[in-house]
């Protein structure tokens, strides 16, 4: 999974994505946060990276598990 990042939208649902500095085709850029769709809830959402550390083992396999489309 070397190229998607562990984010949580503002619902609390952790899902992948990859997550590029500058580059965003399928979400808007605010400051550290992006606002796209969450594949979750599969609304519009502002997400934030997480730190796979700071997750339990659980919730990372769900975030892994869960990864939105293959554009940045």
């Amino acid at each position: 999974m070397s190229d998607y990042t562990i984010v949580q939208c503002s619902e609390g649902h952790y899902f992948s994505t990859i997550w590029l500095p500058f580059v965003s085709f399928k979400a808007i850029r605010l400051g550290d946060r992006r606002l796209q769709r969450c594949p979750v809830c599969r609304r519009f959402r502002s997400v934030v990276r997480v730190s796979a550390d700071q997750l339990t083992a659980e919730e990372r396999r769900a975030a892994e598990a869960r990864k939105d489309s293959r554009l940045p």
